[in-house]
């Protein structure tokens, strides 16, 4: 009986139909038994009888479509905001096991930026897989559990973000483990408990915290990543590679694994295959995107996909690694290590940014990705530009979560089978979610609000 009334409740916004379902039923009655009962009818009569029950009719047919409407609205509504108003549409209509068969996504990304997409794209979507790369950390040691990467892909798929933040980042003050830091401790016994498997040790994360998503490591091979320099020095170790860069002055010419041949992990080249939608980056272009695409399964597996495959540019480069470089040569860079057809898609943000931001990144040897339009016309890349950037609370220039998703899942919805059931109901879904997302964007960040940016002159990269 408390079910049937669930019906009425005011979020879901149907006594409105109902009622006028009602009425239209009576009103068609009305006319048909006035026809009926009369034995003789004058034409005034009987227009009104044709009028009431056209008018009946019209009544029933549009209270259940709208009421249908209704509820395909309010699915998508459940499904875009889960934390949202009390509307109990997981027991009346749509199973949870169903919520989570929605789009397929996978994001091969690291550090802040992929974090930031994560972040975004759980709104559209509890089916998410992000693979990252686990080579040497930034000590330049042997991989251990401590991954910056993973602790930040946990935190931006967690449903309390700011609560899993304060977790991983807090420093034991009393007991056997003072002064370590608890994330990091967590992570070294749980490892310990799952006999050091990276992966066992992820997926078992992954359920205690109940993340939205998935993590897969890109290889459970014990590897490092290697760099040919521009001075013809061979480099073995991301801080080695580093600080090689930093001494000389030099580049990189290009990356290699250590050891060249990696097998990805279990259950990472399934999840290509079954991924509706793929995106790369954002990320490190030498420290997580490329070492993750030079395993040969993997880029081979992303060729062959028929995913909206999406490239998502950094906003800024990175100090040493990537100086003075434009988005064509990010995009080459990838193409010389792991083949082009990776992806179809680019997204790059273009924002008016406070120049005092600006110039924080310019002290620090890191300006913003120049969008040289010429260079990308034979690529044969769709080039999408959008105003995506945001300031966070550490006043440092990342994409906002919900604008890069937002952009993505526009992609997505242009891309979509509708002629089959699934395809129509993700599609609604979808575009329900983009609507909400875009009124609530109308007001902008004041960051942003009329400021031009300005750039200093650089010296072009050749």
């Amino acid at each position: 009986m408390n079910s049937f009334f669930e019906w009425f409740s005011s979020g879901l916004k149907l006594k409105r139909w109902f009622l006028l379902l009602i009425v239209g039923v009576l009103l068609l009655s009305y006319g048909i038994a006035k026809f009926i009962s009369s034995d003789e009818l004058q034409m005034n009569e009987l227009i009104m009888c044709i009028i009431t029950f056209i008018l009946g009719f019209s009544a029933i047919i549009m209270s259940y479509v709208m009421s249908q409407r209704r509820i395909l609205q309010a699915i998508a509504e459940a499904n875009a905001n889960p934390n949202g108003r009390n509307i109990n549409l997981k027991k009346m209509l749509f199973d949870k096991k169903m919520l989570d068969k929605n789009i397929k996504v996978v994001a091969i990304g690291g550090g802040d930026g992929l974090a930031s997409l994560l972040k975004g794209l759980k709104i559209f979507s509890n089916n998410i897989t992000a693979i990252v790369n686990v080579t040497d950390n930034e000590k330049g040691e042997s991989r251990d559990l401590s991954l910056l990467d993973i602790k930040k892909a946990v935190i931006a798929l967690s449903s309390k973000e700011d609560d899993m933040e304060d977790f991983f980042t807090y420093t034991i003050s009393s007991g056997e483990y003072t002064g370590k830091n608890l994330g990091d401790t967590f992570l070294e016994l749980l490892g310990e408990m799952n006999q050091n498997s990276v992966s066992k040790t992820i997926e078992k994360m992954s359920r205690i915290f109940a993340i939205r998503g998935n993590i897969l490591p890109a290889t459970l091979d014990n590897s490092t990543i290697g760099a040919i320099l521009t001075d013809g020095t061979r480099v073995i170790g991301k801080r080695n590679i580093k600080d090689a860069i930093e001494e000389k002055g030099v580049q990189i010419e290009s990356l290699f694994l250590v050891p060249e041949k990696c097998m990805p992990a279990p259950e990472v080249i399934r999840s290509i295959k079954e991924a509706e939608v793929i995106i790369i980056g954002p990320g490190g272009l030498y420290t997580s995107i490329i070492p993750t695409l030079l395993i040969k399964e993997i880029s081979d597996a992303i060729r062959k996909s028929n995913a909206t495959k999406i490239f998502v540019s950094n906003i800024m480069t990175e100090k040493n690694l990537t100086n003075d470089y434009s988005l064509s040569d990010h995009i080459n860079a990838i193409h010389e290590h792991a083949g082009k057809g990776l992806f179809d898609y680019c997204i790059y943000s273009e924002s008016d940014i406070m120049p005092e931001y600006i110039r924080r990144y310019n002290k620090d040897g890191a300006d913003v990705i120049e969008l040289d339009r010429n260079n990308l016309k034979d690529m044969q890349i769709n080039l999408i530009v959008d105003d995506l950037s945001t300031i966070d609370d550490k006043n440092e220039i990342r994409h906002s979560p919900m604008k890069l998703a937002h952009s993505v899942f526009k992609i997505v919805c242009e891309n979509m089978d509708v002629d089959s059931s699934k395809g129509a109901l993700e599609y609604y879904t979808t575009k329900n979610k983009l609507k909400r997302i875009t009124k609530k964007n109308k007001k902008k960040n004041i960051l942003f609000k009329n400021v031009k940016v300005i750039l200093p002159n650089r010296n072009k990269k050749h």
